[in-house]
Protein backbone atom coordinates (compact mmCIF):
# COMPACT_ATOMS: atom_id res chain seq x y z
CA UNK A 1 0.00 0.00 0.00
CA UNK A 2 3.03 2.40 0.42
CA UNK A 3 4.26 1.78 -2.75
CA UNK A 4 1.19 2.54 -4.03
CA UNK A 5 0.79 5.90 -2.11
CA UNK A 6 4.47 6.61 -3.24
CA UNK A 7 4.01 5.99 -6.90
CA UNK A 8 0.44 8.28 -6.79
CA UNK A 9 2.54 11.32 -5.25
CA UNK A 10 5.45 11.08 -7.98
CA UNK A 11 3.19 10.40 -10.70
CA UNK A 12 1.03 13.23 -9.88
CA UNK A 13 4.48 15.30 -9.45
CA UNK A 14 5.48 14.25 -12.83
CA UNK A 15 1.93 14.70 -14.82
CA UNK A 16 2.31 18.66 -13.38
CA UNK A 17 5.92 19.27 -15.09
CA UNK A 18 5.30 20.93 -18.34
CA UNK A 19 8.88 20.02 -19.20
CA UNK A 20 8.61 15.73 -18.42
CA UNK A 21 5.84 16.06 -21.93
CA UNK A 22 8.54 18.13 -24.10
CA UNK A 23 11.85 16.40 -23.27
CA UNK A 24 9.73 12.33 -23.30
CA UNK A 25 7.40 13.33 -25.96
CA UNK A 26 7.34 16.41 -27.94
CA UNK A 27 10.89 16.32 -28.71
CA UNK A 28 10.95 12.88 -29.89
CA UNK A 29 7.88 13.14 -31.94
CA UNK A 30 9.08 16.33 -33.80
CA UNK A 31 12.42 15.03 -34.95
CA UNK A 32 10.68 11.26 -35.68
CA UNK A 33 8.41 13.67 -37.88
CA UNK A 34 10.65 16.21 -39.28
CA UNK A 35 13.84 13.51 -40.23
CA UNK A 36 10.70 11.25 -41.46
CA UNK A 37 9.65 14.21 -44.61
CA UNK A 38 13.10 15.47 -45.02
CA UNK A 39 14.55 12.21 -45.64
CA UNK A 40 12.25 10.11 -46.62
CA UNK A 41 13.43 9.85 -50.35
CA UNK A 42 16.63 8.58 -48.89
CA UNK A 43 15.54 5.72 -47.29
CA UNK A 44 13.23 4.32 -50.12
CA UNK A 45 9.50 5.09 -51.12
CA UNK A 46 10.59 8.81 -53.04
CA UNK A 47 11.48 9.62 -56.37
CA UNK A 48 14.88 9.54 -56.82
CA UNK A 49 15.02 5.89 -58.23
CA UNK A 50 15.10 7.33 -61.82
CA UNK A 51 16.75 5.05 -63.58
CA UNK A 52 16.26 1.35 -62.22
CA UNK A 53 19.28 -0.12 -62.18
CA UNK A 54 18.86 -3.26 -63.82
CA UNK A 55 21.85 -6.48 -64.22
CA UNK A 56 21.65 -8.40 -67.27
CA UNK A 57 23.19 -11.92 -67.71
CA UNK A 58 23.88 -12.54 -71.44
CA UNK A 59 26.57 -14.62 -72.92
CA UNK A 60 25.80 -15.81 -76.38
CA UNK A 61 25.12 -13.97 -79.26
CA UNK A 62 21.52 -13.87 -79.70
CA UNK A 63 21.47 -13.63 -76.32
CA UNK A 64 23.24 -10.33 -76.43
CA UNK A 65 20.98 -9.17 -79.37
CA UNK A 66 18.58 -8.92 -77.28
CA UNK A 67 20.00 -6.90 -74.38
CA UNK A 68 21.16 -4.04 -77.45
CA UNK A 69 17.62 -3.71 -77.65
CA UNK A 70 16.26 -3.63 -74.39
CA UNK A 71 18.93 -0.91 -73.93
CA UNK A 72 16.78 1.25 -75.62
CA UNK A 73 13.82 1.15 -73.10
CA UNK A 74 13.93 4.36 -71.27
CA UNK A 75 14.57 4.80 -67.56
CA UNK A 76 16.05 1.68 -67.66
CA UNK A 77 19.93 1.72 -66.66
CA UNK A 78 21.39 -1.45 -68.02
CA UNK A 79 24.54 -3.15 -66.72
CA UNK A 80 26.14 -6.10 -67.85
CA UNK A 81 26.97 -8.80 -64.98
CA UNK A 82 27.33 -12.76 -63.72
CA UNK A 83 24.02 -14.69 -63.04
CA UNK A 84 25.10 -15.56 -59.17
CA UNK A 85 25.95 -11.86 -58.90
CA UNK A 86 22.78 -10.16 -60.74
CA UNK A 87 20.48 -12.79 -57.97
CA UNK A 88 23.36 -11.82 -55.11
CA UNK A 89 22.28 -8.19 -55.76
CA UNK A 90 18.61 -8.86 -56.25
CA UNK A 91 18.54 -10.33 -52.85
CA UNK A 92 20.56 -7.93 -50.96
CA UNK A 93 17.73 -5.31 -52.23
CA UNK A 94 19.76 -3.57 -53.88
CA UNK A 95 18.59 -3.51 -57.45
CA UNK A 96 14.63 -4.21 -57.94
CA UNK A 97 15.46 -7.09 -60.74
CA UNK A 98 17.95 -9.18 -63.25
CA UNK A 99 17.57 -10.41 -66.53
CA UNK A 100 18.86 -13.40 -67.34
CA UNK A 101 18.82 -14.38 -71.00
CA UNK A 102 19.04 -17.83 -72.09
CA UNK A 103 21.44 -18.83 -74.48
CA UNK A 104 18.88 -19.34 -77.07
CA UNK A 105 17.41 -16.54 -76.67
CA UNK A 106 14.20 -17.84 -76.10
CA UNK A 107 13.75 -17.13 -72.90
CA UNK A 108 14.13 -14.66 -70.55
CA UNK A 109 14.02 -14.90 -66.83
CA UNK A 110 13.58 -11.70 -64.65
CA UNK A 111 14.71 -11.94 -61.42
CA UNK A 112 12.58 -9.50 -59.09
CA UNK A 113 13.02 -8.75 -55.50
CA UNK A 114 9.35 -8.85 -53.81
CA UNK A 115 9.97 -5.84 -51.53
CA UNK A 116 10.35 -3.80 -54.36
CA UNK A 117 7.17 -5.55 -56.73
CA UNK A 118 5.97 -1.84 -57.66
CA UNK A 119 9.57 -0.60 -59.99
CA UNK A 120 9.84 -4.17 -61.10
CA UNK A 121 6.63 -5.03 -62.47
CA UNK A 122 7.19 -1.88 -64.39
CA UNK A 123 10.15 -2.68 -66.02
CA UNK A 124 8.75 -6.74 -66.44
CA UNK A 125 6.05 -4.65 -68.23
CA UNK A 126 8.45 -2.61 -70.48
CA UNK A 127 10.62 -5.61 -71.35
CA UNK A 128 7.43 -7.70 -72.65
CA UNK A 129 5.98 -4.93 -74.79
CA UNK A 130 9.85 -4.54 -76.29
CA UNK A 131 9.92 -8.18 -76.86
CA UNK A 132 6.13 -7.90 -78.47
CA UNK A 133 7.20 -5.47 -80.29
CA UNK A 134 10.23 -7.43 -81.83
CA UNK A 135 8.43 -10.49 -82.24
CA UNK A 136 5.73 -8.23 -84.16
CA UNK A 137 8.86 -7.10 -86.52
CA UNK A 138 10.45 -9.65 -87.27
CA UNK A 139 6.77 -11.62 -88.39
CA UNK A 140 6.07 -8.69 -90.73
CA UNK A 141 9.75 -8.75 -92.13
CA UNK A 142 9.69 -12.30 -92.87
CA UNK A 143 6.01 -12.38 -94.28
CA UNK A 144 7.52 -9.21 -96.59
CA UNK A 145 9.99 -11.90 -97.57
CA UNK A 146 7.97 -14.75 -98.07
CA UNK A 147 5.20 -12.89 -100.31
CA UNK A 148 8.44 -11.65 -102.42
CA UNK A 149 10.05 -14.62 -102.78
CA UNK A 150 7.40 -17.47 -103.01
CA UNK A 151 4.45 -18.92 -105.16
CA UNK A 152 1.14 -18.89 -103.52
CA UNK A 153 1.52 -22.39 -102.59
CA UNK A 154 4.70 -21.72 -100.90
CA UNK A 155 3.80 -18.80 -99.50
CA UNK A 156 0.86 -20.50 -97.08
CA UNK A 157 3.80 -23.17 -96.07
CA UNK A 158 5.94 -19.84 -95.02
CA UNK A 159 2.95 -18.43 -93.78
CA UNK A 160 2.48 -21.26 -91.29
CA UNK A 161 6.07 -21.94 -90.17
CA UNK A 162 6.32 -17.77 -89.19
CA UNK A 163 3.02 -18.08 -86.91
CA UNK A 164 3.85 -20.95 -85.98
CA UNK A 165 7.77 -20.00 -84.52
CA UNK A 166 7.69 -19.14 -80.61
CA UNK A 167 8.05 -15.65 -79.05
CA UNK A 168 10.83 -14.73 -76.67
CA UNK A 169 9.19 -15.27 -73.70
CA UNK A 170 9.25 -13.37 -70.46
CA UNK A 171 9.34 -15.07 -67.19
CA UNK A 172 9.01 -13.80 -63.99
CA UNK A 173 10.42 -15.24 -60.77
CA UNK A 174 10.60 -13.60 -56.84
CA UNK A 175 14.09 -13.74 -55.47
CA UNK A 176 14.09 -15.34 -52.07
CA UNK A 177 14.48 -12.61 -49.30
CA UNK A 178 13.95 -14.61 -46.20
CA UNK A 179 18.04 -14.20 -45.26
CA UNK A 180 18.14 -10.43 -46.31
CA UNK A 181 18.63 -7.61 -44.56
CA UNK A 182 15.78 -5.44 -45.77
CA UNK A 183 16.73 -1.95 -45.89
CA UNK A 184 13.97 0.49 -43.49
CA UNK A 185 11.93 3.49 -45.01
CA UNK A 186 12.37 6.81 -43.28
CA UNK A 187 9.54 6.24 -40.73
CA UNK A 188 10.58 2.72 -40.19
CA UNK A 189 14.14 4.34 -39.18
CA UNK A 190 13.18 7.20 -37.20
CA UNK A 191 10.16 6.25 -35.44
CA UNK A 192 11.59 3.11 -32.91
CA UNK A 193 15.06 5.02 -33.26
CA UNK A 194 14.06 8.06 -31.32
CA UNK A 195 11.47 5.87 -29.74
CA UNK A 196 14.61 3.74 -28.21
CA UNK A 197 17.00 7.19 -27.74
CA UNK A 198 14.21 8.71 -25.72
CA UNK A 199 13.05 6.54 -23.80
CA UNK A 200 16.46 6.00 -22.50
CA UNK A 201 16.62 9.55 -21.84
CA UNK A 202 14.25 8.89 -19.02
CA UNK A 203 17.13 7.83 -17.18
CA UNK A 204 17.58 12.26 -16.74
CA UNK A 205 14.26 12.67 -15.21
CA UNK A 206 15.08 9.84 -12.79
CA UNK A 207 17.57 11.17 -11.51
CA UNK A 208 16.21 14.51 -11.05
CA UNK A 209 13.06 13.50 -9.19
CA UNK A 210 15.20 11.55 -7.24
CA UNK A 211 17.91 13.87 -6.36
CA UNK A 212 15.50 16.50 -5.43
CA UNK A 213 13.82 14.08 -3.24
CA UNK A 214 16.89 13.21 -1.27
CA UNK A 215 17.90 17.04 -0.91
CA UNK A 216 14.21 17.69 0.61
CA UNK A 217 14.65 14.47 2.70
CA UNK A 218 11.84 12.95 1.69
CA UNK A 219 13.49 9.60 0.90
CA UNK A 220 15.28 9.93 4.43
CA UNK A 221 11.72 9.92 6.00
CA UNK A 222 10.26 7.12 4.20
CA UNK A 223 12.98 5.13 5.60
CA UNK A 224 11.07 5.39 8.83
CA UNK A 225 7.87 3.80 7.49
CA UNK A 226 8.00 0.08 7.60
CA UNK A 227 8.39 -0.34 4.06
CA UNK A 228 11.48 -1.88 2.57
CA UNK A 229 14.02 -0.06 0.63
CA UNK A 230 13.02 -1.82 -3.04
CA UNK A 231 9.35 -0.78 -2.16
CA UNK A 232 10.41 2.74 -2.07
CA UNK A 233 12.11 2.74 -5.25
CA UNK A 234 9.76 0.71 -7.06
CA UNK A 235 7.11 3.00 -6.17
CA UNK A 236 9.09 6.28 -7.29
CA UNK A 237 10.11 4.29 -10.53
CA UNK A 238 6.49 3.03 -11.49
CA UNK A 239 5.12 6.40 -13.01
CA UNK A 240 8.68 6.60 -15.37
CA UNK A 241 7.40 3.19 -16.17
CA UNK A 242 4.12 3.94 -17.03
CA UNK A 243 5.53 6.90 -18.76
CA UNK A 244 8.05 5.07 -20.68
CA UNK A 245 4.69 3.01 -22.11
CA UNK A 246 3.42 6.50 -23.25
CA UNK A 247 6.22 7.28 -24.96
CA UNK A 248 5.92 3.88 -26.71
CA UNK A 249 2.67 3.98 -27.25
CA UNK A 250 2.06 7.82 -28.42
CA UNK A 251 5.00 7.68 -31.11
CA UNK A 252 4.48 4.29 -32.48
CA UNK A 253 0.82 5.78 -33.30
CA UNK A 254 2.52 8.96 -34.86
CA UNK A 255 4.05 6.20 -36.80
CA UNK A 256 0.95 4.50 -37.96
CA UNK A 257 -1.55 7.29 -38.52
CA UNK A 258 1.05 10.02 -40.12
CA UNK A 259 3.19 7.71 -42.06
CA UNK A 260 0.94 4.83 -42.54
CA UNK A 261 4.15 2.55 -40.74
CA UNK A 262 3.65 -1.03 -40.31
CA UNK A 263 3.67 -2.23 -36.67
CA UNK A 264 3.94 -6.31 -37.17
CA UNK A 265 3.32 -8.46 -34.88
CA UNK A 266 2.33 -6.26 -31.44
CA UNK A 267 2.15 -8.89 -28.93
CA UNK A 268 6.00 -8.87 -29.72
CA UNK A 269 5.98 -4.94 -30.04
CA UNK A 270 4.29 -5.26 -26.53
CA UNK A 271 7.03 -7.71 -25.39
CA UNK A 272 9.88 -5.38 -26.39
CA UNK A 273 8.73 -2.19 -24.97
CA UNK A 274 7.98 -4.34 -21.75
CA UNK A 275 11.44 -5.42 -21.76
CA UNK A 276 12.91 -2.36 -23.22
CA UNK A 277 10.93 0.24 -20.70
CA UNK A 278 13.06 -2.16 -17.67
CA UNK A 279 15.98 -1.39 -18.90
CA UNK A 280 15.75 2.18 -19.63
CA UNK A 281 14.28 2.55 -16.15
CA UNK A 282 17.44 0.19 -14.67
CA UNK A 283 19.79 1.88 -16.35
CA UNK A 284 18.52 5.58 -14.67
CA UNK A 285 18.31 4.37 -11.32
CA UNK A 286 22.00 3.06 -11.94
CA UNK A 287 23.08 6.65 -13.28
CA UNK A 288 21.43 8.29 -10.18
CA UNK A 289 23.35 5.69 -7.44
CA UNK A 290 26.72 6.35 -9.17
CA UNK A 291 26.18 10.05 -9.53
CA UNK A 292 27.20 12.58 -6.41
CA UNK A 293 24.98 15.35 -7.94
CA UNK A 294 22.07 15.80 -9.95
CA UNK A 295 24.02 17.84 -12.34
CA UNK A 296 26.34 14.81 -13.07
CA UNK A 297 23.94 12.53 -12.92
CA UNK A 298 22.34 14.85 -15.64
CA UNK A 299 25.23 15.28 -17.72
CA UNK A 300 26.13 11.47 -17.35
CA UNK A 301 22.46 10.23 -18.47
CA UNK A 302 22.67 13.12 -21.67
CA UNK A 303 26.29 11.55 -22.57
CA UNK A 304 25.23 8.06 -22.23
CA UNK A 305 21.78 8.25 -23.74
CA UNK A 306 22.95 10.47 -26.46
CA UNK A 307 26.30 8.07 -27.58
CA UNK A 308 24.99 4.92 -27.28
CA UNK A 309 21.45 5.86 -29.61
CA UNK A 310 24.06 6.66 -31.97
CA UNK A 311 26.26 3.42 -31.58
CA UNK A 312 22.59 1.69 -31.57
CA UNK A 313 21.71 2.99 -35.11
CA UNK A 314 18.44 5.10 -33.60
CA UNK A 315 19.95 7.94 -35.76
CA UNK A 316 21.98 6.37 -38.56
CA UNK A 317 21.06 3.20 -40.05
CA UNK A 318 23.09 0.51 -39.33
CA UNK A 319 23.93 -0.79 -42.89
CA UNK A 320 25.53 2.36 -43.08
CA UNK A 321 28.03 1.75 -40.44
CA UNK A 322 31.73 0.13 -40.28
CA UNK A 323 31.29 -3.63 -39.10
CA UNK A 324 32.81 -3.07 -35.58
CA UNK A 325 30.31 -0.12 -34.86
CA UNK A 326 27.52 -2.79 -35.90
CA UNK A 327 29.24 -5.13 -33.01
CA UNK A 328 28.99 -2.75 -30.72
CA UNK A 329 25.27 -2.10 -31.10
CA UNK A 330 24.83 -5.35 -30.17
CA UNK A 331 26.80 -4.78 -26.93
CA UNK A 332 24.53 -2.57 -25.62
CA UNK A 333 20.89 -2.04 -24.05
CA UNK A 334 19.91 0.47 -26.82
CA UNK A 335 21.02 -1.86 -29.92
CA UNK A 336 18.61 -4.78 -29.24
CA UNK A 337 16.04 -2.86 -28.56
CA UNK A 338 16.23 -1.12 -31.85
CA UNK A 339 17.06 -4.79 -33.35
CA UNK A 340 13.97 -5.94 -32.17
CA UNK A 341 11.84 -3.05 -33.10
CA UNK A 342 12.81 -2.95 -36.80
CA UNK A 343 12.60 -7.01 -36.85
CA UNK A 344 9.02 -6.68 -35.62
CA UNK A 345 8.17 -3.83 -38.35
CA UNK A 346 10.54 -4.90 -41.43
CA UNK A 347 10.75 -8.55 -41.50
CA UNK A 348 7.12 -9.30 -39.48
CA UNK A 349 9.14 -11.25 -36.77
CA UNK A 350 6.96 -12.50 -34.10
CA UNK A 351 7.43 -13.71 -30.49
CA UNK A 352 9.85 -16.19 -31.07
CA UNK A 353 11.99 -14.44 -33.16
CA UNK A 354 12.56 -11.59 -30.96
CA UNK A 355 12.47 -13.37 -27.62
CA UNK A 356 16.29 -13.51 -27.79
CA UNK A 357 16.33 -9.78 -27.83
CA UNK A 358 13.67 -9.52 -24.79
CA UNK A 359 16.17 -11.96 -22.92
CA UNK A 360 19.19 -9.69 -23.28
CA UNK A 361 17.15 -6.66 -22.69
CA UNK A 362 15.75 -8.11 -19.42
CA UNK A 363 19.33 -9.04 -18.41
CA UNK A 364 20.68 -5.89 -18.70
CA UNK A 365 17.41 -4.21 -16.98
CA UNK A 366 18.23 -6.90 -14.21
CA UNK A 367 22.27 -6.00 -13.91
CA UNK A 368 20.93 -2.06 -13.87
CA UNK A 369 18.32 -2.73 -11.28
CA UNK A 370 21.03 -4.69 -9.34
CA UNK A 371 23.89 -1.95 -9.37
CA UNK A 372 21.29 0.87 -8.32
CA UNK A 373 20.24 -0.55 -5.88
CA UNK A 374 23.29 -1.96 -4.17
CA UNK A 375 24.80 1.82 -4.85
CA UNK A 376 21.91 3.68 -4.00
CA UNK A 377 21.64 6.28 -1.40
CA UNK A 378 18.49 7.84 0.62
CA UNK A 379 19.92 10.51 2.33
CA UNK A 380 23.30 13.16 1.65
Amino acid sequence: MKTIRVFWKDFLILMKDRGTYINLFVLPIMFSVVLTFALGGVFGGGANKSPVKIPVVASSSSATSIVTGLEKIPGVKWQKDTQSRAKSLVQAGKVVGAVLVSNNGRTIQFYEDPDELTDARLVLGEINSYMAAQTLGTRQSALVHAAASSDSVQFKRDLSAIMATPATQVVPRQADRSNKSIQPTASEQYIPGFTVAFLFFIASTIAQYMFMERERGTLRRLLTSPVRRYSILLGKLLPNIIIGFGQVAVIFAVGRLLFHMHLGNLPALFLVSCAAVAAANGFGLMITALSKTQAQATGLATLFVFTLATLAGCYVPLFLMPGFMQNVAMAIPQGWAMSAYQDIIIKGANVVQVLPNIAVLCGFAIAFFLVGLSRFRFDT
